[in-house]
């Protein structure tokens, strides 16, 4: 293929993480013919990965949240099991990135009948080779060079998250106080989680024990948004004793 027009798809892709065919056609000035032509060759190269109707980049098989550097690794899958026993057949959810959410998609493989919409690129990669029973939409938009655990962000991004009313949302955070509510450190992120829990019958707080008295930059919401919250056994007491008076249903692991 053209190695010039190689570069400026690789480009794209890190650019935008996950572009169609025919957008690709589009932003290059070929058919959609030579696009797939060319993405079949640039993954046999191993240079990106093909998903249905488009291409993104390719993500290690071990994802940050499988490390065993993460102390919270063994808390976080307990969480994840807890998040799972909630989908019931032929729910829609909206599942945020994250590390405590990637570990949700990974526990996904017995589900069937399920609808999937994620802005995690490790989430939607996942799901696309392990779980062929589940419906997956992807947001297209920006990944944050600078927070890529922030996942797709951005007008794309949300403007697909817009389409759809979901049963349940998996929201992670980065800070969780009583006062302010929820904050992460990026803006762009805080909007996709606030658009998920405005478009969802239930919001499903999932966040280990860490992220309790920290207030970070960008504001998601307010704890009274939270129908649910699962987290592990070493939060702090006295603001789990607050949450449930205030009739926030929650489940520790």
């Amino acid at each position: 293929m053209n190695e010039k027009r190689k570069q400026a798809v690789l480009h794209l892709l890190r650019t935008n993480g996950l572009m169609s065919v025919t957008d690709l056609s589009e932003q290059l000035g070929v058919s959609i013919v030579t696009i797939r032509r060319d993405l079949t060759e640039m993954e046999n190269l191993e240079l990106i990965r093909r998903i249905n109707g488009g291409a993104m980049l390719p993500i290690a098989q071990t994802a940050p949240a499988e490390t065993s550097k993460d102390p919270y690794r063994q808390h976080k899958k307990a969480i994840a099991e807890a998040a799972v026993a909630l989908i019931r057949p032929g729910d829609t959810i909206f599942i945020d990135s994250g590390s405590t959410n990637y570990q949700i998609a990974q526990l996904m493989s017995s589900l069937s009948d399920i609808t999937v919409i994620t802005n995690g690129l490790e989430i939607a990669y996942h799901l696309y080779r392990h779980q062929k029973n589940i419906t997956t939409f992807v947001c297209g938009g920006t990944t944050g060079p600078m927070h890529p655990e922030a996942g797709i962000v951005g007008p794309l991004a949300e403007k697909l998250i817009a389409q759809f009313r979901a049963n349940i949302a998996f929201i992670g955070t980065s800070g969780i106080d009583r006062k302010i509510g929820l904050t992460v450190p990026y803006l762009l992120a805080a909007s996709i989680k606030t658009m998920m829990m405005e478009n969802a019958s239930q919001v499903v707080l999932v966040s280990d024990h860490s992220k309790f008295g920290k207030v970070h930059s960008a504001f998601v919401s307010p704890l009274s948004s939270i129908h649910h919250l699962i987290t592990d056994k070493l939060a702090p007491a006295d603001d789990i004793a607050s949450l449930r008076s205030a009739g926030m249903q929650v489940t520790l692991v």
